[in-house]
C-alpha cells in the first residue's frame, strides 16, 4: 500500500526543478519576443535609408538632366552650326563666339543651386564650378573615363560621385555631336553631395528617431504581453501542479479508505448477521435492546467509513455515475431497513408516505439518491430520542417524461438553531456542539449530501425549531421509466 504514496520531500524537489525549468522557458520567451523587434527596427532603418537614397538619387538625376539640357538649349539658341575652335583659340558655334558665355550668366545660374560647365572636347571652357580654394575651374580636363564613354557612345551620362576641385558632385553630362558625328561639346550640371544629403540626413534622423520610439514602445508592449503570458502560464502551471498534488493525495486517501472499508466491512457484517440470528431466537426485551444496540453500532461504524470514503471520492472527483432504471419503493425500503435497529431500540414511531399517483419506476443515479437518503434517515434516528421519524416522498411533473422527486425526512428531535442551520451543509462536525450538547449533529453526512445533490442538479434545505424537531428536504430531477404508479403504499418493517 505504501508504494502508492510519494514522500513530501520528493514532491518539493520535483516542484522546485519544474519551477527552475519554467524560469528558463520564460527567459527564452522574453528574448524571443524582443530580438525580432530589434532586428526588425534595424532592418527598417537600413532599408528606409537605402530607399530614401534611391529616391533622392532619382530626383537629383531628373533635375540635373533637365538643367543640363537647359544649358545646352541656351547655347543652341545662341547660333546655328557646329562647335569649332577659332584661330584666336576661342570656341565658336557657327559664327558666334561662345567662350565665356556661361561665365557671364553664372550669377543668374548660381541662384538655382546647380553648378554648370561647358566642355569643348575634354577641356572645360566655361564653368560656374569653383575649387575648394574658390578658384574658377575653367581649363581643367574632364575625367578620362567619363570622356571616353561620352565620346564613344555619344549618350548622356549620370555620375553619382563626380570629383571636381576636391568636392564630390552628383553630375549629369549631355554631349553634342557636330555635323560630322563627332562629340564636340559636353554640357554638365551638378549638385554638391553634401548639400543634397544635408536635408536627407535630417530626414534619416527623423526616421531613426521614429523607429526608435516605435521600437521602445514595441519592446514595452512585448514585455507587458510577455509578462502577462508568463504570469498566465505560471499561474496555470501552479494551479495544474496543485491540482495534480491534490488529486494524488485524494487518490492515495481514497485507496487507503477503500482498503480500510474492505477490511472492516467483513467483521462488522459478521456481527450484524450474528445479531440478526440472536434477535430471531431471543424474546427477552432487555437482551433484544442490547443486541439491537450492537447491530446499530456496527451499522454506524460502516456508515462512518462509507461517509469518509464517499467524501474522499467527491474531493478527488473520482465518483462514478450510476444512472439506471430503478423501483423507488425498493430504494426507500433499503434505506429504511438500515435505520430499523435504531428505531426499534429507541422505541420510535416510523412512517413512510408516498404520493399515490407517483410513478414507481424511475431512471436516474439511484446510488447517489440512496446515499443522501441514508444520511438523512440515520441523522434523524440518531438525534431523535423520543417521538417519531417520518419520510414523505412526493413529486412534481416537469414534462411528460420528467419529474422532480422530493424526499422529506421529519423528526421530533432536539432541533437546530436558525444561525446554525445555515452552516449545516458547509461544515464538518456538529454545529453549535460546544454551546449545546443536545443540538442535532450533522458530521460529515450533510456535507456529502450537499455535494451529491449538486451533482444531481438538485437542491437541499432544512427547516428546524429548537425543542420541536427538524425537516430535511431534498429534490432531484428524474426520468420516468414506466407507467405504473406507487398506489397505496404500506411500509413493512420486517
Amino acid at each position: 500500500m505504501s508504494d502508492g504514496f510519494k514522500p513530501a520531500s520528493e514532491e518539493t524537489i520535483e516542484v522546485g526543478k519544474e519551477f527552475r525549468s519554467m524560469r528558463k522557458v520564460f527567459l527564452k520567451i522574453i528574448l524571443i519576443s524582443i530580438i525580432p523587434l530589434v532586428v526588425m527596427a534595424i532592418a527598417v532603418v537600413v532599408l528606409e535609408n537605402i530607399y530614401f537614397r534611391n529616391i533622392i538619387t532619382e530626383e537629383i538625376k531628373g533635375e540635373l538632366r533637365t538643367s543640363a539640357y537647359g544649358v545646352r538649349e541656351i547655347y543652341d539658341l545662341s547660333s546655328p552650326g557646329d562647335y569649332e575652335e577659332g584661330e584666336d583659340k576661342e570656341i565658336y558655334k557657327g559664327n558666334r563666339k561662345v567662350s565665356g558665355f556661361l561665365y557671364t550668366t553664372s550669377e543668374e545660374l548660381k541662384k538655382s543651386g546647380i553648378v554648370f560647365s561647358f566642355f569643348y572636347g575634354n577641356t572645360r571652357i566655361d564653368t560656374t564650378v569653383v575649387d575648394i580654394n574658390g578658384n574658377n575651374m575653367s581649363g581643367t580636363k574632364l575625367d578620362n573615363e567619363i570622356y571616353r564613354r561620352l565620346f564613344e557612345t555619344g549618350e548622356e551620362q549620370f555620375c553619382e560621385a563626380a570629383e571636381l576641385g576636391g568636392r564630390l558632385y552628383y553630375g549629369y553630362y549631355v554631349p553634342f555631336r557636330n555635323s560630322d558625328g563627332e562629340v564636340a561639346a559636353i554640357f554638365f550640371a551638378g549638385r554638391l553631395q553634401n548639400e543634397v544629403f544635408s536635408g536627407a540626413e535630417d530626414y534619416t534622423y527623423t526616421i531613426l528617431w521614429t523607429v526608435l520610439v516605435v521600437l521602445v514602445i514595441g519592446i514595452i508592449v512585448a514585455l507587458l504581453c510577455t509578462i502577462y503570458i508568463v504570469g498566465f502560464l505560471f499561474r496555470h502551471f501552479k494551479e495544474e501542479r496543485e491540482t495534480d498534488i491534490r488529486n494524488l493525495a485524494g487518490k492515495n486517501q481514497l485507496e487507503f479508505m477503500t482498503l480500510v472499508d474492505r477490511e472492516v466491512r467483513d467483521p462488522v457484517d459478521n456481527i450484524t448477521v450474528l445479531s440478526d440470528r440472536i434477535l430471531e431466537q431471543e424474546t427477552s426485551p432487555d437482551i433484544r435492546e442490547k443486541i439491537l444496540g450492537i447491530k446499530e453500532a456496527g451499522n454506524s461504524m460502516l456508515t462512518s467509513f462509507r461517509s469518509i470514503r464517499e467524501y474522499s471520492m467527491l474531493e478527488s472527483g473520482s465518483i462514478e455515475d450510476n444512472t439506471d432504471e430503478y423501483d423507488i419503493t425498493r430504494l426507500v425500503e433499503t434505506s429504511c431497513k438500515r435505520v430499523q435497529p435504531g428505531i426499534e431500540r429507541k422505541h420510535l414511531e416510523f412512517g413512510v408516505h408516498f404520493d399515490e399517483n407517483m410513478p414507481a419506476f424511475l431512471k436516474g443515479d439511484y446510488v447517489k439518491i440512496r446515499e443522501i437518503l441514508d444520511n438523512l434517515l440515520e441523522n434523524a434516528v440518531k438525534y431523535t430520542y423520543e417521538g417519531r421519524v417520518d419520510l414523505d416522498i412526493s413529486y412534481r411533473k416537469i414534462t411528460a417524461q420528467k419529474i422532480d422527486v422530493t424526499f422529506e425526512v421529519t423528526d421530533t428531535g432536539s432541533g437546530i438553531r436558525k444561525e446554525d442551520a445555515e452552516k449545516l451543509f458547509y461544515s464538518i462536525g456538529k454545529v453549535g456542539e460546544n454551546k449545546n450538547v443536545g443540538i442535532k449533529g450533522t458530521g460529515l453526512g450533510l456535507l456529502i449530501c450537499k455535494k451529491l445533490v449538486n451533482l444531481l442538479d438538485g437542491r437541499i434545505s432544512v427547516e428546524s425549531e429548537i425543542g420541536k424537531g427538524s425537516t430535511f428536504r431534498f429534490t432531484v430531477p428524474q426520468d420516468i421509466a414506466g407507467g405504473r404508479t406507487v398506489g397505496e403504499y404500506v411500509y413493512n418493517d420486517n
